[in-house]
């Protein structure tokens, strides 16, 4: 039983020769004391307690030396430092060139993962009241589960402002999307424009007492009025080319017409609530063409509620009357519904709310992580094999006086001066990267760096990072070494950790790139699972075309743009519908009433509203009763077998004839089967569909196989002609679908990039050490290709111990991925199952890539004539 080594080695770095052997003995003659007293773990620990002291002893010795430390903190000695190290790395250009590049690739890696985890945590901290703001929510209570959404009863700001006056500021906000703006041209048609993927609001002027804008012109005042809009600089540069815009007239949405009463600052991209355009909450009424649904029965996730709150009213004051709240204006909900309020710092990432995951940006930050461990253990797998050449330098250094200190900082210097110059190589790479990040990647995975100290801070703690991890260990083995035996050329690859630091590190970093193998196979596959498995009804060659955003559309011109469109020869068929494909994320939640039943349903249910060819078109299928009959009014009802579950009833014929009760009742005709109203990481909900023409805005048609661009053309002309002041825009459902799963996409292709640069690095590093062992065992190659070995005995000697070590870290690393992928997969109800295979896919790509890197420089080694090599030495 021996005392820990690198407690040993830490020993020796503060003592001199002579007073070292005389500690030691003392320390590992108490050590084997301590084994038999109190076992080999706690012997262990009180080592390093001792070593530790000693240390600190010595320390405190050396500070109270001012010709010491003046001596080591020297100009010149620092300049010698500088020296030696440039030289040493010239020396050793194609170490250094390993090293400068494996160390790069890991610090811009992280920088670029560092610059998206702090986008995504400074979202909104520009504002001022930022700790003190909050979103009113809505939370359901069910026998499955509470489960949140963001919207609120157009009531609930009257409510508060009229109860709790205490309150600092309330302010209600309604979303619309993609806006549609029309601006007046005096000798010729309005010029449109359509504000695709992007969210419009109206709110109240408290909006801009709660959130920070910097004003260009105009302002919020005059927003209490009604037909008054402020839109960014942005568009008022697109609109008329000019900020000057105060006064101006614009149309949204071909409804409203509205006076531009102010110009706020362009949104930096560090906010979830970029409104392009807001226009004032009093324009609601006319905007919808009538008025606004009263009371509390009524919830549309758009409709939302802010306020800021102060030491006169906190949020444990609302948490204290909120019962009381919801027995005055919901009575009937006392049981299942609340109004929670969520502090703004808990929006972003609230999944349940449309928000980030924060685990999976942790995620991410632990992929940076790992990938600057996977960097520092290749410069220290290369700096302690290159100890052995060092080894008499180190023993010429300690004879001619230098101490361990001295050594220690040069090899530290020149880690840093390496470290130094991979930074500057990451900055480039992480510039390189951030362009590309802003082109490629969507959703949550796009972000914007801005450069502020807290960045030189974090770039700073990095490199120092990045230093004492690559260069502490192997200074503390190079400055350590006898000088008799160095200068004697006895020091061993054991003595410089070559059997059980280096074989760890070497595991570990195998272990890391097995583990982000593995991640983008479970990833991949998912993707895959998710673009093949029958979702239950039909996709191929069906075109959307959305029909003007307004509250209640034109029976009359729906009618005729179905004539017109069944006109074509390519179009099939064509339904009209209020979201689109079954799975097109469009949501609706309501309560209902079965049958007979006094008291409503425990479950929520999904709505839709769609025509009579909306099942023939998507090829939905019937399990029990019939289709819907052609009405423009809500009448009957299908609903799905997930609908017949949900009520207790095993026999979907049962259903047919009862009725469901939203304010009216409506006559169950049919039972659809099951399909997937939204994307894969959901189950299917108890969902019922009705006519109800004024609520469609999305025209289905499916097509013949043909030209599509000629259809589309002509069909874009008819809608112009039919709807003059609307924007035309169309696209394939298999489109759509694709859309639901852009971050799953994007993610793939990050722990793609991110796992090449951990291979990458790893190979690098895996080459240097094949370098070195090649240079180590010249004379060795020579004697066994004169005894007789073969080509495949020289290349099994340089791979049999590379191959032993990747199976231990395969070991190592499929638990590891395993929990981590299937906590991924969680988020899917609809998923794959982690197989052998992909483990198996894991080891044989890193075996690839092992065997390429070692067989290069091996078989250049096994290759050499063996008269050269006996010479060598």
């Amino acid at each position: 039983m021996s005392p820990p080594r690198l407690a040993d080695r830490l020993l020796c770095f503060f003592l001199s020769d002579d007073r070292l052997e005389e500690v030691q003995g003392d320390l590992h003659e108490e050590f084997r004391w301590q084994v038999r007293r109190v076992g080999e773990r706690r012997a262990r620990w009180r080592y390093w307690w001792d070593v530790l002291g000693f240390s600190t002893s010595c320390i405190g010795k050396r500070r109270a030396s001012n010709h010491s430390t003046n001596l080591l903190f020297s100009s010149t000695m620092l300049q010698n430092y500088a020296k030696i190290a440039w030289r040493n790395l010239v020396k050793n250009q194609t170490y250094a060139l390993i090293n400068i590049t494996g160390l790069g690739l890991g610090i811009g890696a992280a920088l670029l993962i560092f610059a998206l985890v702090r986008y995504h945590y400074a979202i909104d901290k520009h504002h001022q009241k930022y700790g003190h703001i909050y979103r009113v929510l809505t939370q359901f209570i069910t026998p499955e589960g509470t489960f949140d959404i963001a919207g609120v009863p157009y009531d609930m700001g009257k409510a508060l402002r009229n109860d709790y006056p205490a309150i600092e500021n309330v302010a209600m906000i309604e979303h619309y999307w993609d806006p549609l703006v029309s601006v007046p041209v005096a000798n010729g048609p309005d010029r449109k424009f359509k504000e695709a993927h992007k969210i419009g609001a109206f709110v109240q002027p408290a909006y801009f007492r709660i959130f920070d804008y910097n004003w260009i012109a105009g302002g919020p005042t005059d927003l209490a009025q009604p037909n008054t809009v402020v839109i960014s600089a942005e568009n008022a540069i697109k609109y008329f080319g000019t900020t000057q815009v105060i006064g101006k007239l614009i149309k949204l949405n071909a409804v409203m017409n509205t006076r531009i009463v102010g110009v706020f600052e362009n949104y930096r991209d560090n906010t979830d609530f970029a409104y392009p355009i807001m226009a004032s909450w009093a324009s609601l009424r006319e905007f919808y063409g009538g008025p606004l649904t009263e009371g509390f029965d009524n919830i549309n996730g758009g409709t939302q509620c802010f306020v800021s709150l102060n030491d006169r009213f906190t949020q444990a004051d609302w948490d204290r009357q909120l019962v009381a709240f919801v027995k005055k204006y919901k009575p009937k909900g006392v049981k299942d519904t609340r109004f929670p309020m969520q502090p703004l710092r808990d929006i972003h990432f609230s999944i349940n709310t449309g928000g980030v995951s924060q685990g999976l940006i942790w995620s991410l930050f632990a992929i940076g992580v790992f990938l600057i461990i996977t960097a520092s253990i290749n410069f220290v797998n290369l700096a302690t094999a290159q100890a052995l050449n060092r080894s008499r330098e180190v023993g010429v250094r300690k004879v001619m006086g230098s101490t361990r200190a001295q050594l220690f900082w040069q090899f530290m210097g020149e880690t840093a001066l390496l470290t130094l110059a991979a930074t500057g190589l990451a900055i480039v790479f992480f510039q390189i990267g951030q362009q590309l990040a802003q082109e490629y990647l969507h959703g949550v995975f796009r972000f914007t760096f801005y450069y502020d100290p807290s960045v030189l801070g974090w770039l700073l703690i990095l490199i120092i990072v990045v230093i004492g991890l690559s260069g502490l260990y192997p200074a503390l083995v190079l400055a350590g070494f006898k000088p008799v035996l160095a200068l004697a050329g006895r020091i061993t690859t054991r003595q410089v950790g070559g059997f059980s630091v280096r074989r760890s590190l070497v595991i570990t970093q195998f272990a890391i790139s097995q583990m982000l193998i593995v991640g983008l196979v479970v990833i991949a596959s998912q993707l895959e699972y998710i673009q093949t498995k029958d979702l239950g009804f039909r996709q191929d060659a069906i075109l959307t075309i959305n029909l003007p955003n307004s509250p209640q559309q034109d029976i009359v011109r729906m009618n005729t743009f179905r004539n017109l469109a069944m006109a074509i020869p390519e179009v099939k068929k064509l339904s009209y519908s209020v979201g689109g494909p079954p799975q097109s994320g469009w949501i609706s939640q309501t309560m209902i009433k079965f049958d007979t039943r006094p008291e409503p349903e425990k479950f929520t249910t999904q709505q839709r509203f769609i025509d009579a060819e909306y099942i023939n078109l998507y090829g939905l299928k019937l399990v029990a009763g019939r289709n819907l009959h052609p009405a423009d009014t809500s009448r009957e009802v299908l609903v799905n077998e997930a609908f017949v579950k949900a009520l207790g009833i095993r026999n979907p014929k049962e259903v047919l004839g009862k009725f469901v009760h939203n304010g009216r009742g409506l006559e169950i005709v049919g039972v659809l089967k099951n399909f997937n109203q939204t994307n894969l990481r959901n189950k299917i909900e108890p969902l019922y569909l009705t006519t109800r023409a004024t609520r469609y805005h999305v025209a289905n048609l499916q097509l013949h196989n043909g030209n599509f661009k000629r259809v589309i053309d002509r069909l874009e002309k008819e809608y112009n002609q039919l709807y003059p002041d609307s924007y035309f825009s169309a696209q394939f459902v298999d489109e759509q679908l694709q859309e639901n799963y852009v971050q799953e996409q994007t993610m793939g292709r990050l722990v793609n990039f991110f796992a090449g640069i951990a291979v990458a690095i790893g190979g690098l590093g895996l080459y240097g050490l094949v370098l070195f062992m090649a240079a180590q065992k010249t004379k060795e190659i020579g004697v066994r290709k004169v005894l007789g070995a073969s080509v495949g005995n020289i290349l099994w000697l340089f791979g049999r111990e590379f191959f032993q070590l990747i199976v231990i870290a395969f070991l190592v690393a499929t638990p590891v991925a395993w929990w981590v992928m299937n906590h991924w997969l969680k988020d899917f109800v609809y998923r794959i199952d982690i197989g052998p295979g992909i483990f198996g896919m894991a080891l044989l790509v890193t075996v690839l890539i092992a065997s390429v890197t070692v067989s290069f420089q091996s078989i250049k080694a096994a290759l050499t004539n063996p008269v050269k090599s006996l010479r060598s030495e």
